[in-house]
């Protein structure tokens, strides 16, 4: 919680950052609203005008990069009041520093650091400006929820057509089960997921068929569907290792949460590439 005194010490604002967080989608640039409750305590005025504003840095991750942005509020000065009210600071990330967040934080939860200025904009008989500082603690869940307000992100998000053919709409389930699993740390769980939606590709495409027929050529000289064959049976094969704890070999495989992703994103896209083929 940040602290703030004004005047003689007599009468203060506090500032406690909260569990919430909000992400609103831009072009390339998103806006990053935090929560923060507002008490005030001593011989203060009610309604007395404060500008809030501050900047706002990553904390204890491990990077030269921690600089997010300034922090502002949209709905312009706050007036204290005897009772708690709530307060949205506001900053805007790009696409690169939401990659770069997710990279650091490694599926733990993000920790920010808010360095808060308040301004008494009716205070003439003491210096009407303080600071202080708040950590803020978004827990994993609540960070992957905000996230899947945006398009791109953290998150596969593969376009995956709405369809009456069973097999089809129950791999289109799975993957977004599996996304559910990235975002709850069940990492081995996504990869078996990602190989069960690779089913109807699989048939879908005579995978194992034209796969059989490829190996027996040079890389070179193999057709297109027979590549896209052993991009497919390639990544069924390796998937297969999470379901399986087979001696010697796949019951060593550590799925970490960046194979998860990569294991999600390919099945979602051959699936999604089915709806254009003939």
């Amino acid at each position: 919680m940040a602290n703030f005194w004004f005047g003689s010490n007599d009468y203060g604002v506090n500032l406690r950052a909260q569990q919430h967080v909000n992400v609103f989608q831009g072009w390339d640039i998103h806006r990053l609203a935090l929560a923060f409750e507002v008490t005030a305590q001593g011989n203060f005025t009610e309604d007395a005008p404060f500008l809030v504003s501050g900047r706002l840095w990553t904390h204890e991750m491990p990077s030269s990069a921690s600089w997010i942005g300034v922090l502002h509020s949209a709905s312009g000065p706050i007036g204290l009041k005897p009772f708690g009210t709530m307060l949205t600071l506001e900053t805007t990330v790009t696409d690169q520093q939401m990659r770069g967040l997710e990279k650091l934080r490694a599926g733990a939860d993000l920790v920010l650091r808010a360095e808060l200025t308040l301004t008494a904009l009716a205070e003439t008989k003491h210096w009407p400006v303080a600071s202080d500082q708040d950590v803020i603690r978004i827990p994993h869940a609540t960070w992957s929820n905000a996230l899947t307000q945006l398009d791109a992100g953290a998150f596969v998000d593969v376009l995956i057509p709405i369809t009456t053919m069973e097999a089809r709409a129950t791999a289109a389930r799975r993957i977004r089960e599996a996304k559910e699993s990235i975002r709850d740390g069940r990492y081995e769980h996504a990869v078996a997921l990602a190989r069960a939606a690779l089913d109807p590709v699989r048939e879908a495409c005579n995978t194992k068929r034209l796969h059989d027929q490829a190996v027996q050529k040079k890389a070179g000289e193999r057709n297109q569907e027979e590549r896209w064959a052993m991009l497919t049976q390639s990544a069924y094969a390796l998937f297969s290792g999470a379901p399986h704890d087979d001696a010697g070999t796949t019951e060593n495989f550590i799925w970490t949460r960046a194979d998860a992703v990569a294991a999600v994103a390919t099945a979602a896209g051959l699936l999604a590439r089915l709806e254009e083929l003939p």
